[in-house]
């Protein structure tokens, strides 16, 4: 009997493979039209106990695709279009168009991976190695020592070169750039170590690109930063933030309020929330410089694009509808240390430390407004995580 009913199943689902919709609207859609054939079968005619039992038979299969539905995480929004003849494939994001070709048994596009970490590897030259340089003062963080760090990083781009032509190039190129004189540099190996050698040894801030602190916008975050008074810099990055937007931050009313005042000062918090439109016009160059702050002092441990980089680790590897749960991305949260044994830590349990997770801070221009805990407002953090944080 199973015999003869398991081919019937597998002509089903290749027949519902090829239906226009996602896998988990397809199942719905059966699911239906078997429980309106079930109801039929009883509803018409003089009921027997042949047509209950095929009723019965029928409803089953109906509630099982319907559990099929629940059970089938959403499609990724992405849109792939594949040439069968060239092996490229254009991938349709919600930010624009990803290119890749596909040779042999790997991916060439403009992003590698490195250490967990996705460079792009189409950029400026000095983007390309203040991102080396995170990486590598990730690793440190992580009790690897200096030169122990530098090769496993050196070692990652080796290979990436080693497999893609396109890559190979990049890096030789870099590291020609970066030292005229070395007659080392005749392979990816020697290449890739350059790199990483160079990149370990950068300043955060270089000459050409520094941020001008002294009696600017900067100079109270840049001495709370330079003292390691996180608690008291991450309040400021809210500060600064609303001054950007041409704003100032408005308190949430305190429970001891006159009664009078506090529908008023309530509606005047509410109104001034900020919202993910809002961190869409912040202007790039003032966020890029609070973000080379955070960096700097902490050695790369803190910062947005310390975050950013964690968030593509994760989404690279997961379709974003399914890591989301709602009021954050728990794998995210977890990795930075927002989200501590089955539940998001208060905001009065962040740690403003240097032994804090990489990512740890900033939090509170974040925060949802409305929670004690540290479970961020996503439609802010998402757009944090899609801003440039190199000029």
């Amino acid at each position: 009997m199973i015999g003869k009913i398991r081919p019937i199943f597998k002509k089903f689902s290749i027949l519902i493979s090829k239906l226009p919709g996602s896998k988990k609207q397809r199942y719905y859609f059966f699911s239906v039209l078997l429980g309106l054939i079930s109801f039929a079968v009883v509803g018409t005619g003089v009921l027997t106990l042949t047509r209950l039992i095929v009723s019965v038979v029928i409803f089953g299969a109906s509630k099982l695709l319907w559990n099929l539905g629940v059970n089938t995480p959403q499609e990724s929004r992405t849109n792939l279009e594949d040439n069968s003849k060239t092996g490229d494939r254009n991938i349709n994001v919600d930010r624009g168009n990803y290119n890749e070709s596909i040779h042999g048994n790997y991916i060439q596009g403009d992003y590698i991976e490195i250490q967990g970490c996705y460079i792009n590897t189409n950029q400026e030259l000095s983007d390309v190695v203040a991102e080396f340089r995170e990486v590598v003062d990730r690793l440190k963080n992580q009790g690897y020592s200096a030169a122990k760090a530098e090769d496993k990083v050196a070692q990652d781009l080796e290979e990436k070169a080693r497999s893609n032509p396109k890559v190979k190039k990049r890096v030789v190129r870099w590291a020609k750039s970066l030292n005229h004189t070395s007659p080392r540099i005749n392979n990816e190996a020697d290449a890739a170590r350059e790199v990483i050698k160079y990149a370990a040894a950068s300043p955060y801030t270089s000459s050409p690109k520094s941020i001008e602190v002294v009696g600017g916008m900067y100079s109270k975050l840049d001495s709370l930063l330079q003292a390691r008074r996180w608690k008291e810099a991450d309040e400021e990055t809210e500060k600064m933030i609303f001054k950007l937007l041409g704003r100032e931050k408005v308190e949430p009313p305190s429970e001891n309020i006159n009664p009078s005042e506090f529908g008023n000062k309530l509606r005047a918090f509410y109104n001034n929330c900020l919202s993910g439109e809002d961190i869409e016009i912040l202007p790039g160059t003032e966020l890029r410089n609070i973000n080379k702050l955070w960096v700097e002092h902490s050695k790369g441990r803190f910062g947005f694009s310390v975050q950013k980089r964690i968030w593509e680790s994760i989404v690279r590897t997961e379709p974003e509808p399914i890591i989301f749960h709602g009021r954050g991305c728990k794998e995210f949260d977890e990795r930075v240390g927002w989200y501590v044994k089955g539940d998001w830590i208060y905001y009065s349990d962040i740690k403003y430390s240097l032994t804090a997770p990489p990512g740890h801070l900033p939090i509170k221009v974040m925060l949802d407004k409305f929670s004690k805990k540290c479970d961020c407002d996503q439609s802010i953090f998402r757009v944090f995580m899609k801003r440039q944080y190199y000029s």
